[in-house]
């Protein structure tokens, strides 16, 4: 897989890349997260790319599954799994126990403007009160003691 041959960061840019010329100006943020971030490696690379455009769920679908092959295409033998997010759903679902709960076990932020990061530190803020669980493949985490350590160690807190 080309993202063991390449450097994280090279990989990362040109995963970046790639997703800014097929989306152009509509991209508020570009996130990496999931097991690649907090296990340090993982079966595939899950991507959260946040859009200035309302999205129709069929829009959604349609782009997550675009999105997901050109990445395949591009990096032979790598497996994406991309959440795409309107501002709307992107806000709807920065609320504890939601999908992106998960963002306490780490993220890394390959492109963000407009507030997208904020909005997420905003959302571990309240998360790090919480106590809200996620269970995983990869053990049990109390995810509002993993936003607090998270928010510490990106300076936040």
């Amino acid at each position: 897989m080309q993202g063991r041959t390449l450097g994280r960061e090279e990989f990362y840019n040109r995963i970046l890349n790639l997703i800014l010329n097929l989306l152009d100006a509509k991209v508020l943020g570009v996130i990496v997260f999931g097991s690649r971030v907090y296990m340090g490696e993982g079966n595939d690379i899950d991507l959260l790319v946040i859009l200035d455009d309302e999205l129709k769920l069929k829009e959604k679908i349609r782009l997550e599954a675009f999105i997901a092959s050109k990445l395949r295409r591009t990096f032979k033998g790598a497996t994406f799994d991309v959440h795409v997010f309107d501002v709307q759903g992107f806000q709807e679902n920065l609320v504890p126990g939601s999908f992106l709960s998960g963002l306490a076990l780490g993220y890394q932020v390959l492109y963000e403007r407009g507030g997208v990061e904020e909005k997420i530190i905003n959302f571990l803020k309240n998360l790090s009160k919480e106590r809200c669980t996620l269970h995983n493949k990869y053990g049990t985490w109390n995810l509002g003691f993993h936003a607090l350590i998270l928010l510490k160690r990106k300076g936040f807190q």
